[in-house]
């Protein structure tokens, strides 16, 4: 097939027509952040039965650090 018949095609196509989640990314960091820590635990940690409980806690570490930095950014900005 040719390149015009994609161009054409009713399917979505996610890299050049992505969702409009404009106005609600910001709840999009909590899978994010959970997946992250996740993954990053179960590589890290020794004794998986501890997984959930260090994985809730590396991900509202990060979550508060993110809107830590998010905050000090901000002030930068005002007052510059």
């Amino acid at each position: 097939m040719t390149d015009w018949f994609f161009l054409l095609s009713p399917a979505w196509r996610p890299f050049l027509d992505p969702l409009p989640l404009h106005e609600h990314w910001m709840w999009l960091l909590l899978p994010l952040t959970l997946v992250i820590a996740l993954v990053y635990k179960t590589l890290k940690t020794e004794d998986l039965s501890k997984l959930p409980g260090q994985t809730l806690r590396l991900t509202v570490t990060i979550l508060v650090f993110m809107a830590v930095a998010a905050g000090g950014l901000l002030l930068i900005t005002r007052w510059l």
